[in-house]
């Protein structure tokens, strides 16, 4: 019966779409159906849980770099709750989302691109994304354990010429595209 409505749920993708900005969004998940498994339904693949993705989508649409941020941000959290137990290798995945959302949200202008995101716009931290993404207790449980075998580790920062690398997508075609 499960994989029945998680068929559904994927063909509902084709018959009811929507689309914002440009980018169609994939049909709101069952909860139930989405909150029965750790990371969700994701049905276009991307990585990205779908009533994540559509948050993301609807909250940042005005701007592509900043829905592929909020995606590696979700890819993040992904990792962290998939594996608590790789703590110290996952973080370097979360520091990396961090980077790139730092980069467009406070240090892109010094080095000659535009600020994406106002001074006070965090997605990674963002009370509202947590609630969404952590939003089962095993993915709470996940996230807890992973802070947890961190805690009290030192952990260098990255230097502001290489925040923007850190961005997993190709930063400079999405900046030349938005000219």
């Amino acid at each position: 019966m499960k994989y029945i409505l998680v068929l559904l749920s994927i063909l509902s993708t084709f018959l009811f779409s929507e689309t914002i900005n440009g980018y169609e969004l994939p049909p709101e998940p069952d909860p139930k159906i989405n909150n029965s498994t750790l990371l969700g339904i994701d049905s276009n693949n991307n990585g990205v849980r779908d009533d994540v993705e559509r948050y993301i989508i609807k909250t940042y649409s005005k701007e592509k770099i900043t829905i592929e941020i909020g995606f590696q941000v979700a890819r993040a959290y992904n990792a962290v709750i998939e594996h608590p137990e790789n703590a110290w290798e996952t973080y370097k995945i979360m520091d990396a989302a961090l980077d790139c959302e730092s980069y467009f949200r406070v240090f892109a202008k010094y080095l000659g691109d535009p600020l994406l995101l106002n001074k006070n716009e965090y997605i990674l931290t963002s009370k509202r994304f947590k609630s969404i993404q952590l939003n089962t207790k095993e993915r709470i449980r996940g996230y807890l354990l992973h802070e947890q075998i961190l805690s009290g580790g030192v952990f260098p920062a990255t230097k502001i010429s290489k925040l923007k690398a850190q961005c997993e997508f190709d930063v400079d075609t999405l900046l030349k595209k938005r000219k």
